[in-house]
């Protein structure tokens, strides 16, 4: 009977050979591992200046060229998060039924081929039918929408999970590992083909404010009215109703929030995208945002809150957990920059809760600049969320 071993490591020195020592101790020596057939990791900002080191010391003491991973404005295990200074997490695995394959790509010329051009041919001749798929693209250089209509269109159907890669907010570049090459600006991932059984959830950070509405004019980018009112209107009284009377504090806190069913329209878990408001016109009292707005559809406004985003995290670990009563085998979670302390107001409130209601299990995962998540609709693009991918074996 094979026997499937994943371990995790957490490190919060800035020293590359100390961090590594401790995560691979913990990840792979006393997780007993026999070999390491796949590593993920996650890093600070703090490890930009060495990220060549972690690499090579990565394998060297790993022996396993299937190495992946990116940068993240914080990372986290079922130890809690790492938000504040120096932070890697390493996940590596001895999962023989299962086939990895970890990649990094980037656009080396301005002529030759663009990274959503080299996926697309990577993911294709690497398994015929439905990998999953880990996937932490750039956030600074590259659409999230151009690799979402990549994947839509691959003739395999994978089940594309992931975040945006960044750092502290301090400057415009993110870092990824690839089997043998640390790249910058470009987009990393690690795909599993044979994985028996998966499951995946998606939690929301805002809640809507009164009910939804009907999108009943709109000219270009504009959403002129809704409910047959003026848009800038509807959007004035709603921001004064949260006691929000600056106009530009309002597109800062205010956010729309789109089902993606209109006909049965739901604003929680998977259901909604939240979009900001990126900006008003007052000679049309329209505003607007940076998702396709048809006439007919269904919007509602959004704001965050520490309490429902808690709330609608329970409901979501309490769907998986029905899904599968199971302890997974591990996890990985993609968090957006914006939640954990900065929403809650104290730490370790998502990987606690996830330990609560699943189990113990090994789990990492970063704080990203947005998350993507394979959903019955398709492939999506959300914000202000948590994705979590739990895998059975």
């Amino acid at each position: 009977m094979v026997v499937n071993r994943v371990g995790v490591g957490v490190s919060k020195e800035t020293d590359p050979e100390v961090a590594i020592a401790e995560v691979i101790n913990s990840a792979v020596k006393q997780a007993k591992l026999p070999e390491v057939h796949w590593v993920l990791v996650f890093f600070t900002l703090e490890h930009f200046v060495h990220a060549g080191r972690l690499h090579e010391l990565i394998l060297e003491q790993t022996r396993c060229k299937c190495i992946t991973g990116c940068s993240g404005m914080g990372v986290l295990s079922r130890e809690g998060e790492i938000t504040d200074g120096p932070g890697l997490v390493l996940m590596a695995g001895y999962t023989p039924e299962l086939r990895p394959l970890a990649l990094a790509k980037y656009q080396e010329l301005e002529h030759s081929a663009g990274v959503a051009q080299q996926l697309r041919e990577t993911l294709e001749n690497f398994v015929e039918e439905s990998p999953l798929f880990f996937f932490f693209p750039d956030v600074f250089q590259h659409q999230p929408h151009n690799f979402i209509n990549m994947f839509n269109f691959l003739k395999n159907r994978p089940s594309v999970f992931g975040a945006g890669s960044c750092n502290d907010g301090s400057q415009q570049t993110s870092i990824q590992f690839g089997p043998d090459i640390v790249t910058l600006n470009g987009a990393g991932g690690l795909a599993f083909a044979g994985v028996p059984e998966f499951r995946a959830g998606v939690t929301q950070s805002c809640t809507t404010f009164d009910e939804p509405m009907f999108v009943t004019e709109v000219k270009d980018d504009l959403i002129l009215s809704l409910d047959g009112k003026p848009a800038l209107e509807v959007f004035t009284e709603v921001a004064t109703a949260l006691g929000i009377n600056d106009l530009e504090q309002a597109t800062q806190q205010l956010l729309l929030s789109f089902p993606l069913d209109p006909e049965q329209p739901v604003f929680t878990g998977e259901g909604a995208m939240v979009r900001h408001v990126t900006g008003v016109n007052i000679a049309s009292q329209g505003i607007s945002t940076a998702e396709i707005v048809h006439e007919g559809g269904v919007v509602s406004f959004a704001y965050r809150s520490h309490k429902t985003a808690e709330d609608d995290l329970r409901e979501m670990l309490q769907r998986l957990k029905i899904q599968n009563e199971n302890t997974p085998t591990f996890g990985i979670y993609f968090n957006c920059a914006s939640r954990g302390e900065a929403l809650y107001g104290r730490p370790n409130v998502d990987t606690q809760l996830i330990q609560e209601t699943l189990g113990e299990f090994p789990l990492i995962g970063f704080f990203g600049g947005y998350e993507i998540a394979q959903m019955q609709q398709g492939l999506q693009l959300y914000t202000y969320t948590g994705v979590l991918v739990l895998v059975y074996l």
